[in-house]
């Protein structure tokens, strides 16, 4: 038996670039959503700086899980997440979703990428965003892990 596990992003480490410090800055992917369900070009959401195909943001919640479901608030161009990656124990990056093409789409969403089970607990994500497209930023509001933690004791 394991207990499941729902947490908003605690922490970020890394990220390409960043519109400003403030209002469409990385760590505004904290917490839960600031600006979901609105649509738009809305400070509180994380725009990078720069609008290329290859822009991410590193993520860290508080526990490790094994992911069941990961919920990505976009909310101005939904549709541009290209790539999940999860960081192992060991440093490396493992790849568990990624599209087979970048959308559009004009309203906000909570997008569940149908990720490969690497069978891993985790606790830090890199989500990679495609602007080209959409020619513009994509914004992302708040990223959501589900999983769950094996009981002490239990076996595997």
């Amino acid at each position: 038996m394991s207990d499941i596990r729902r947490q908003w992003v605690s922490s970020v480490s890394n990220f390409s670039s960043q519109y400003d410090s403030t209002g469409w800055a990385a760590n505004q992917v904290i917490g839960p959503p600031k600006v979901y369900p609105k649509h738009g070009d809305i400070r509180g959401a994380w725009a990078s700086g720069t609008k290329t195909n290859n822009e991410f943001i590193e993520v860290v919640f508080l526990e490790k899980v094994y992911p069941t479901e990961i919920n990505i608030y976009e909310t101005y161009n939904a549709g541009g997440t290209r790539k999940v990656e999860a960081k192992t124990d060991s440093g490396t990056w493992v790849t568990i979703y990624e599209a087979p093409k970048v959308e559009v789409i004009k309203a906000s969403r909570i997008f569940k990428p149908p990720f490969i089970d690497a069978n891993i607990s985790i606790n830090i994500l890199k989500i990679t965003i495609d602007c080209t497209s959409a020619n513009t930023w994509v914004e992302i509001d708040a990223v959501e892990l589900v999983g769950t933690i094996p009981n002490p004791g239990s076996f595997l």
